[in-house]
């Protein structure tokens, strides 16, 4: 019993590891938290028992259940998510490495309380030890992966990234496993006890340093990019303001003359001269200079953005129409809702182009029916070809990767609460995307 007892306690190490999983997930639950806990509760007082029993009455090494169930953890915690594999393969990769480091520093208190057992061995003192640490470890990080982790996942949405900090947290996972202590007695051999000691504690600060070192390199890219967006944006709007001022000063003159022309008019309709007044008011409108700015909406960013893509495909002979209706009372910020919109644009574009030019067409819809929480934006554009797709996902038709474009599309909307979806039929390609507002 008591061996039974000891190796529930090493494999409770799930739980703390379990909640730092969840961390810096907090913007992207699928369900409530309350619900979430509750399930990763119950799942656990079944399985980790369960574990133990096995692992206890087949005289298991330690770990040898704890593998394979992680794989099953990680496939609930995936479901338990709304976002994508790169992200939470990353932080699940990473909290399996930090807890390899924990249960390596377990084994040398463990060798020094029990010289003259092994890793392999159960041990009390290891397993309560460990436990207490990954407990503390948690502790400690809860505050900056909730804050600064958080906020990584929420802005960085590129998978490349992502999956290379994974191949990283294997590298620091294999070294932790080569290094286990099979026997303690080994550690006491000359000064290995010392080197064991110092490569943890080396290991540990490279991947806090490494992990620092990511968070401030990713936000200076993050912030750039940014500013790089908040630019445009102001480039276009600036576009549309001096448009709008040459608009003003061009009709200044019609403004000041309106009152003689109003008395013009007038005689005319009291003389029923109406040949003269219909062909003085054709030539009227016609000589006032044509506004090229275009109010889609009331959001100056977006409309800026609009407008700048609508020239742009009434250049390209693209057959264009737009129908945008956002609420005054929308929370979604300027950068996001111009990438999301800029990308479907850039793309529809790019897709126009390569179909004969009396079959181009672009229809953008932005609406928020019944005033409720959500906004929806469809689109759909022709397209000539084929779309290389992969595992349900459209794949970039410039470099043999994902389209970054949608994925950042779909980051963007599972980060505002919401979903996008991307399908094609025969000649449109389409993009449904709701967002919480």
């Amino acid at each position: 019993m008591k061996e039974f007892i000891t190796i529930l306690l090493s494999e409770m190490i799930i739980v703390p590891s379990a909640a730092m999983c969840y961390f810096p997930m907090k913007n992207h639950l699928k369900y409530s938290y309350t619900k979430i806990i509750l399930h990763t509760f119950f799942m656990l007082l079944i399985a980790l028992p369960l574990m133990a029993l096995v692992t206890y009455h087949f005289s298991l090494y330690p770990n040898a259940m704890l593998l394979p169930m992680l794989l099953i953890f990680y496939i609930l915690y995936q479901k338990s998510l709304t976002i994508t594999l790169d992200r939470s393969v990353a932080i699940f990769a990473y909290v399996c490495a930090l807890m390899s480091l924990i249960s390596n520093f377990s084994n040398g208190y463990d060798a020094l309380k029990n010289p003259m057992s092994g890793a392999n061995t159960f041990s009390i003192d290891n397993s309560l030890f460990s436990l207490i640490l990954s407990i503390f470890v948690a502790a400690l990080f809860f505050y900056p992966v909730t804050k600064y982790g958080a906020e990584l996942i929420d802005r960085l949405l590129l998978p490349h990234v992502w999956y290379t900090t994974v191949l990283i947290s294997m590298l620091f996972l294999s070294i932790n496993l080569l290094i286990r202590p099979q026997k303690y007695q080994t550690l006491y051999t000359n000064k290995v006890f010392l080197a064991y000691w110092g490569s943890l504690s080396m290991m540990i600060v490279t991947l806090l340093l490494l992990t620092v070192l990511f968070y401030f390199i990713v936000s200076g890219i993050l912030r750039e990019t940014q500013a790089i967006e908040k630019n445009r944006i102001l480039e276009m709007q600036q576009s549309q303001y001096i448009k709008q001022q040459n608009y003003m000063q061009a009709t200044a003159t019609e403004r000041h003359n309106f009152r003689q022309t109003i008395r013009t008019l007038a005689s005319l309709a009291e003389a029923n001269d109406y040949e003269t007044l219909s062909t003085y008011l054709k030539k009227y409108v016609h000589s006032l200079p044509q506004n090229d700015v275009t109010g889609f909406c009331k959001n100056t960013a977006v409309n800026a953005l609009l407008n700048y893509y609508a020239e742009n495909a009434k250049s390209k002979n693209i057959s264009l129409h737009f129908s945008i209706n956002i609420p005054d009372s929308c929370r979604i910020e300027d950068t996001d809702f111009c990438n999301v919109i800029g990308n479907l644009l850039e793309n529809a574009i790019t897709a126009c182009s390569n179909v004969e030019t009396e079959n181009r067409f672009i229809n953008l819809y932005i609406e928020n029916p019944d005033m409720n929480e959500y906004l929806y934006i469809t689109m759909s554009n022709s397209y000539k070809g084929k779309f290389r797709i992969t595992k349900g996902k459209y794949l970039s038709s410039h470099h043999s990767g994902n389209g970054i474009g949608l994925v950042s599309i779909a980051s963007i909307a599972e980060k505002n609460g919401g979903r996008a979806k991307f399908y094609h039929d025969e000649h449109s390609f389409n993009a449904d995307i709701f967002m919480k507002i």
